[in-house]
């Protein structure tokens, strides 16, 4: 299955939480869904849910509106919030219920909670349980219906350096096994190991669609300019791949998957002024980030704009 996130807007009063979203998540694949505390993450995340109604755009899975799915569990799974479980059920009584709701049979809620770890306090109430203890047991609730799709949301948290490791080989499985997993994470370079693609959104809007298994690993040639805006559009009029990113020195800039000699002459044949442009061994997925995300790049892009 697929997921289609189509030009997602939400706006809280006079704040504009999220701005024109849109991107896609594959089949086999983890995509992760990146940006700073504020950003419009979760407020995405809750609009694929369904819990937040978006002010345009949709969200369909495999062409299909999530609400129109005859149960939609055993295609999405979700995990949002392991703080909403209720405190005075145990484990069990907490996986049983959704389990029971999506038709499921109840040997199939003891198979989760082997799956997560969580057999031998299956019995323990959910107000007992640790931080990563809850995200196990979300966990567990989001694989009950052996969905195709799996949206979490800082699935991580609350997590030992054992759950983690554990937490990344489970989401590999799952997408090598054929599912489409987005998942948010603040751990950027725990992410990068496991990730196929990284989604950065800033200011309620996508700033960076980047393949990690690809376009991060090649050598690529730096290119930037004073008008950083002129840069971009030379760029992409002459129809070459670029990423958003910055050099060792922290500017930002565009990383091109061609020659300096030939990113060069594109830009030069378009009367655009560079002030930087060098072969650069590629950059970490949080260097990326953080030049996406900095006080810097922001006023950069202002100007671009205006």
């Amino acid at each position: 299955m697929k997921l289609l996130v189509h030009g997602l807007s939400k706006s809280f009063g006079s704040v504009r939480a999220v701005q024109d979203v849109g991107f896609s998540c594959d089949a086999g694949s983890v995509t992760g869904y990146i940006g700073p505390n504020g950003s419009g993450k979760s407020t995405t995340l809750r609009m694929i849910a369904g819990l937040v109604r978006p002010d345009a755009g949709q969200v369909t899975i495999d062409g299909r509106p999530l609400a129109s799915l005859p149960n939609p569990g055993r295609s999405v799974g979700f995990l949002l919030d392991p703080a909403a479980h209720h405190p005075g059920r145990s484990v069990r009584e907490t996986a049983v219920l959704p389990a029971v709701m999506m038709g499921l049979p109840l040997g199939r809620v003891d198979e989760v909670l082997a799956t997560v770890g969580l057999s031998s306090v299956r019995k323990r109430k959910v107000r007992a349980l640790s931080l990563g203890m809850r995200q196990r047991l979300s966990l567990a609730i989001a694989l009950l219906g052996q969905p195709e799709v799996m949206v979490l949301d800082e699935p991580a948290n609350g997590l030992d350096v054992e759950g983690m490791a554990w937490l990344k080989g489970l989401l590999r499985s799952l997408a090598d096994g054929g599912a489409a997993v987005l998942v948010s994470s603040h751990l950027l370079n725990e992410l990068e190991t496991y990730a196929d693609r990284a989604i950065v959104i800033d200011r309620g809007r996508v700033v960076s669609d980047r393949d990690l298994r690809r376009s991060s690993l090649g050598a690529s040639t730096f290119v930037t300019g004073p008008d950083f805006a002129a840069v971009e559009r030379a760029l992409s009029e002459a129809g070459l791949d670029y990423l958003r990113g910055s050099d060792r020195d922290g500017a930002p800039g565009f990383l091109v998957s061609r020659s300096a000699d030939e990113v060069g002459e594109v830009v030069w044949r378009r009367h655009v002024r560079l002030s930087r442009l060098h072969l650069s061994s590629g950059e970490s997925l949080e260097a990326h980030y953080n030049s996406l995300t900095s006080p810097e790049f922001a006023a950069i892009e202002e100007q671009g704009r205006a």
